[in-house]
């Protein structure tokens, strides 16, 4: 059997006709991707509500947006380009920790856990 004969036969998986049931899955996931979206925005406008009562001005959240942004940009032309990315180390052993895709990375050598950052 040819690989063009495994794609043929692969991609009539995809013109089916969607099951009612499936679609209704499909309606359960956007339904709930819609209340955390909901429950998200909130969330972040309270957040604000609470800086902008310590003082911090909308002109602080832009340009704390805009810094993020460049940078985050800046990571992704450096991965691009073949740069390797930053490896956060282990506090005790010093060696490169896992990223373990949690929210706390863990040393592969001791077994140590930390947070290095919540956002990645």
């Amino acid at each position: 059997m040819s690989k063009f004969s495994l794609l043929q036969n692969n991609s009539n998986q995809y013109n089916r006709t969607p099951t009612n049931s499936g679609i209704h899955e499909v309606s359960e996931e956007i339904a709930q991707l819609q209340g955390e979206v909901e429950r998200l925005d909130l969330l972040t406008e309270a957040m604000w509500n609470l800086l902008k009562e310590k003082g911090f001005q909308d002109e602080d959240l832009i340009k704390a947006i805009t810094d993020l942004d460049n940078e985050k940009k800046a990571k992704k032309k450096a991965l691009e380009d073949g740069e390797k990315p930053e490896a956060d180390l282990c506090p005790y052993c010093h060696v490169p920790l896992q990223n373990n895709g949690k929210l706390a990375d863990r040393c592969i050598y001791c077994g140590h856990e930390i947070i290095t950052s919540p956002f990645k």
